[in-house]
């Protein structure tokens, strides 16, 4: 974790005074909001629970550099009086193309609070996307550390736009590569902007053993995400020339970003 720290705050040194003596940036904000189910399925029991959320996002690009601020934060209210929160903020920094794709860097931290204890947990490492036409490939790659206990982490991203202002999202992740028994990380989702500003989404996440064989716990929500700030507003616009995902969206107990 501390090389993957000391790696993005360089890049962010490098990458600053290049922004700085660039042209005006382009400056765009995200909103997300978002109320929905969970479950928890721990063998011995299965717990149902009531969860909520969102995060918001700005986004500087100053030329091909791109500079990300995330905040973050999700209630799970389960039904047997355990109530789960996490919250926590995010950094991007990288180089972008919106004809071509992206490569950078980024890293979370998060608090996570399970009423009778609570958990630090840091996530750093590498995204990139790559754009063919209406098909967006993402990887994303690095390390999480879960209150001390680090362990490589894989994630695939798909996203298609059937036209320009709606996505259908797929994930596929691993966490623990380094382990026996790696927990696998699932999502999908589908999004549609109705107009300038405002769209709709629907998403569902799920974490399950290496075999697939049983889900430990999943969500499913639906929500509203808010956008300003794009000359041209059209939802792949504004993925491709201005957001990188402000969450990972990992269940480990809580949602994890």
């Amino acid at each position: 974790m501390r090389p993957l720290a000391s790696l993005m705050l360089t890049t962010c040194l490098a990458l600053c005074p290049i922004a700085t003596a660039s042209a005006e940036p382009d400056i765009a904000l995200r909103v997300e909001g978002y109320l929905g189910y969970a479950n928890l399925d721990l063998g011995f029991v299965d717990l149902d629970a009531f969860e909520g959320g969102g995060t918001g996002s700005v986004s500087a690009v100053f030329g091909h550099v791109y500079l990300q601020g995330d905040v973050f934060g999700d209630v799970m209210d389960f039904e047997q009086g355990i109530d789960v929160e996490n919250v926590g903020p995010g950094v991007h920094v990288g180089w972008r193309d919106r004809d071509s794709g992206s490569a950078g860097l980024v890293g979370t931290y998060n608090h996570l609070d399970l009423g009778g204890g609570s958990f630090d947990i840091f996530r750093a490492g590498f995204e990139g996307e790559t754009y063919f036409d209406q098909l967006t490939l993402g990887l994303n790659a690095g390390f999480q550390d879960f209150d001390g206990d680090a362990n490589a982490y894989v994630e695939i991203l798909i996203a298609f736009y059937p036209v320009e202002n709606t996505r259908l999202n797929f994930r596929i992740g691993s966490i623990g590569l380094d382990n026996d028994s790696p927990l696998m990380s699932l999502g999908l989702g589908g999004e549609f902007l109705v107009n300038e500003t405002l769209a709709p989404f629907v998403r569902w996440e799920a974490s399950l053993p290496d075999d697939f064989e049983d889900v430990i716990q999943h969500s499913f929500v639906a929500g509203l995400i808010l956008y300003w700030g794009a000359e041209t507003p059209t939802l792949q616009g504004y993925n491709r020339g201005h957001f990188k995902p402000s969450c990972s969206g990992v269940q480990l107990v809580g949602r994890i970003c």
